[in-house]
């Protein structure tokens, strides 16, 4: 009641609106109470409501009238309002018209690294007095707000102060009130995913709050889109690095080449999605969360990924004029974590990443008992059909071909002929020839295997979408390729294409096993890159056994 009190004497609607936002916080049922277990069962909003609303006293009034312009339940609004029109107390204008706000202007403030951006949002009463809310959203952590506040100022002076102390790094310019509403609301519903919950002194306790500033914005914005990047893209990224003079000792390593795949991957699939900017926090998540969490590679592998990402950041920062003293700021973040994530690297022998997790659990294993580089060895078999193909792999580019129509019967000449022209086209726009020509064979297979599949009444364009998921599975391109985004070229709205492909690998006489659509175990079905990635992996499994035969 004295914080209620200290409020109304304020005169400026903005630290009541924090306090109605914080109450409504702490009485909210988040997803994350389900992990927790924090949640007192006795303090629901409901229960708070109640209490409130049976206590007639000015405090209690002033709470309500801000509370009613937070709460997005309709039901309870509705509530407090009759219950508000009930009372008597004579309240100063600005707490009764405490939720009549119009927007001013927005502006989205952005460091060149990267990592996160300020949404900022003005809104006026008509008193003339303002209220800006300040939107931090972390990329690095997935696209969530990491942490918001309220202030007195306006935008106006708020950019002044962030410019002075962000200096030539930063920039701020205006946006559409559409997107600020869009991108502000897309943050705060992915960071409910977040687990444990990011906080910070007013996050979430202004989470009401930002929701009713981003109410008054108009809809249909457009959300953040997380760049896609093909593999042709990332190839030329890395030709382009071991061509450079930032790599003059790992040109001939096998590992490094290896390494920048690796980094690549990272980079164009998490935080921001631009392989050529790297920060401090990129270099923390990549050395002491990503890599070991998700590479698997032997003590000698994983020793080299500093040096090589020392190189490749310099090359990087270069080819996006990073200013000098960013590109010495994320280098001497490898230094700061290079000694734990080298403990991390220790921290099982040789083994890290999916191979650890291999190592420590009681596995079935169908290969025997033997070492878990021969398991590792059999899974890579079994990708390209049997262990005489691993041993002979080739990473050489499938040419272009043509479409082999050899025995396809006549009478479905015309249906092949519609999903091969939408898959070449797809393939043409998104993808590349190898890709093309993969699906072709894929096509031919199934299409002369068992051509009833063709007979029957099915939509051309999922029989198209089908073939094109179906290889990318297998050759890893939704590691750089959103699946939606594919089946947004088909549009593809509703359904999944998972069902039809299983009946087209089953026609092209490719075992069918729901779990493992990843494997189609020939090797003229694999993308050089794939094979690429086989044979590094190939050898250093077998480099390793022999390590040990020693």
């Amino acid at each position: 009641m004295g914080d209620i009190r200290s409020e109304m004497a304020s005169g400026h609607p903005i630290g009541l609106l924090m306090l109605a936002s914080q109450i409504l916080e702490v009485s909210a049922e988040r997803r994350s109470d389900f992990f927790t277990g924090d949640r007192d069962p006795g303090s629901s909003r409901d229960d708070f409501l109640t209490s409130l609303l049976g206590f007639d006293s000015i405090e209690t009034t002033v709470l309500l009238q801000a509370l009613l312009v937070l709460l997005p339940d309709v039901a309870a609004a509705a509530e407090i309002h009759s219950e508000l029109e009930r009372r008597r107390w004579s309240l100063p204008d600005w707490i009764r018209m405490i939720g009549e706000v119009e927007f001013v202007e927005a502006l989205e403030m952005k460091h060149i690294l990267g990592d996160g951006e300020n949404a900022v949002v003005e809104v006026r009463w008509s008193s003339g007095q303002t209220m800006t809310v300040l939107v931090y959203i972390d990329h690095n952590l997935g696209t969530v707000v990491k942490d918001a506040f309220p202030a007195i100022e306006g935008i106006g002076e708020l950019r002044k102060h962030f410019l002075e102390n962000a200096g030539d790094d930063s920039s701020v310019a205006k946006i559409d009130p559409t997107d600020a509403r869009a991108r502000i609301e897309q943050a705060i519903k992915a960071g409910e995913r977040v687990f444990p919950p990011l906080t910070s002194e007013t996050w979430p306790g202004c989470r009401s709050l930002v929701e009713f500033v981003v109410r008054r914005l108009p809809p249909g914005g457009t959300e953040f889109e997380h760049p896609t990047w093909a593999d042709t893209q990332l190839g030329v990224i890395s030709r382009g690095f071991f061509d450079s003079r930032f790599c003059a000792s790992l040109a001939d390593d096998t590992d490094a080449r290896s390494i920048v795949d690796d980094l690549l991957w990272f980079a164009s699939d998490y935080g921001p999605g631009d392989p050529l900017r790297w920060s401090p926090a990129s270099i923390e998540i990549l050395l002491l969360d990503w890599f070991p969490r998700k590479i698997i590679g032997d003590g000698a592998y994983m020793r080299k990924v500093p040096d090589v990402a020392r190189a490749f950041v310099r090359y990087a920062h270069d080819n996006r004029s990073i200013p000098a003293h960013l590109t010495v700021e994320t280098l001497d973040a490898i230094d700061q974590w290079e000694p734990e994530y080298r403990k991390l690297s220790a921290r099982s022998g040789a083994l890290m990443g999916v191979a650890q997790f291999l190592h420590e659990q009681i596995v079935d294993d169908p290969y025997g008992d033997g070492p878990i580089e021969e398991y590792m060895l059999a899974v890579l078999a079994e990708q390209v059909g049997g262990r005489d193909e691993l041993d002979h792999l080739s990473d050489e580019l499938i040419p272009d071909e043509e479409f082999d129509w050899s025995g396809i019967p006549d009478d479905i000449h015309a249906r092949v002929g519609e999903v091969l022209d939408i898959a070449d086209r797809c393939a043409d726009e998104l993808l590349d020839t190898e890709y093309r020509t993969i699906v072709r064979r894929l096509l031919a297979r199934a299409s002369s295997g068992d051509p009833d599949v063709f007979r029957r009444k099915a939509r051309t364009d999922y029989a198209a979408a089908a073939l094109v998921w179906t290889v990318g599975k297998a050759n890893g391109l939704f590691s750089k390729m959103y699946v939606k985004d594919l089946m947004a070229w088909f549009q593809i709205q509703h359904g999944s294409v998972s069902q039809r492909a299983q009946t087209l690998r089953k026609a092209a006489g490719i075992d069918v096993y729901p779990t493992r659509t990843d494997v189609l175990g020939d090797t003229e079905l694999l993308h050089s890159t794939k094979r690429r990635s086989i044979i590094t992996s190939r050898d250093r499994y077998i480099d390793r056994l022999k390590q040990e035969d020693r």
